[in-house]
């Protein structure tokens, strides 16, 4: 028996023992005087009654008791079962299917609100965008499984690479997008760089043999942003993506280095290739 009906019957069954005592109450109000003998006589002369009372009052109440009960459980279960499809339904909508990340829709949601929070914090924020290089290549050799597979582990190694407070999310196709909140411009270099590294190391395995994935990334630090919006953001750090690709792939550019340790006299930067 589920909780609620056995909690419910149990205090039907208490409810029901005080209909014997409530008509003993009752009778001796309507046959004073109130004494041992009165009730010595009472319970002789009625007995039936109140064997009946004592006995079929609580097993109505106990069945009454487990009829509610049963009722509340049900009215539970469906609230929890809605509020399970509601909550899965909400990932639906903001989760990217195949990569377990933020779909496209949400992330650049998340852009806008850490744009706002940053404005209104006089905080900084610096954006990634991440192409997988030659991507088609994957799909047209190996197959869109294959293709599928080197999405979903280069999310992993994304996602390793970041801070718990940063967001990652699938902007599209094979690129994906990065938003590092209060960061300067050299936890971008760093971000970037450690991407590189892990994904020049892991391992995507097809028919028994290790492929090597390589990335593009565009870095760029978002120092003011009154003037900044979610379409601002992306074209800035897609133009740097841009001329990551144009460069020679393999690498990150940066629109901005004047927050390196030791920055460059060129206003650009540009991560060499990294040997597989």
């Amino acid at each position: 028996m589920s909780l609620h009906r056995h909690n419910y019957a149990v205090s039907g069954f208490l409810l029901g023992l005080g209909a014997p005592l409530g008509a003993v109450c009752l009778h001796a109000l309507m046959n004073p005087p109130f004494n041992l003998a009165w009730l010595s006589h009472e319970l002789r002369h009625h007995f039936f009654f109140y064997a009946y009372m004592g006995v079929s009052t609580p097993a109505v109440f106990a069945l009454f008791g487990v009829f509610s009960g049963g009722l509340l459980d049900k009215f539970y279960k469906q609230k929890q079962t809605l509020e399970e499809v509601n909550v899965f339904l909400k990932e639906q909508s903001i989760i990217d299917e195949l990569t377990g990340f933020y779909n496209r829709r949400h992330i650049l949601q998340e852009i806008e609100k850490e744009i706002e929070r940053a404005r209104r914090y006089k905080h900084t924020l610096v954006g990634i965008m991440i192409d997988i290089d030659d991507f088609k290549k994957y799909n047209d050799k190996y197959g869109h499984l294959l293709g599928d597979y080197v999405l979903k582990e280069s999310a992993k190694v994304f996602d390793h690479s970041i801070r718990t407070i940063d967001i990652l999310g699938r902007y599209g196709g094979d690129e994906f997008l990065i938003v590092l909140p209060e960061a300067t411009l050299e936890t971008g270099h760093v971000v970037a760089e450690r991407i590189k590294k892990t994904m020049a190391k892991h391992e995507f395995k097809v028919k028994n043999r290790a492929i090597k994935v390589t990335v593009s990334m565009g870095v760029h630090f978002f120092d003011d942003l009154t003037d900044t919006d979610k379409n601002l953001f992306i074209e800035t750090i897609d133009k740097a993506l841009f001329q990551a690709k144009t460069q020679g792939k393999n690498r990150a550019f940066s629109q901005d280095a004047s927050a390196n340790a030791n920055p460059p006299k060129t206003k650009n930067k540009v991560w060499g290739r990294m040997t597989p």
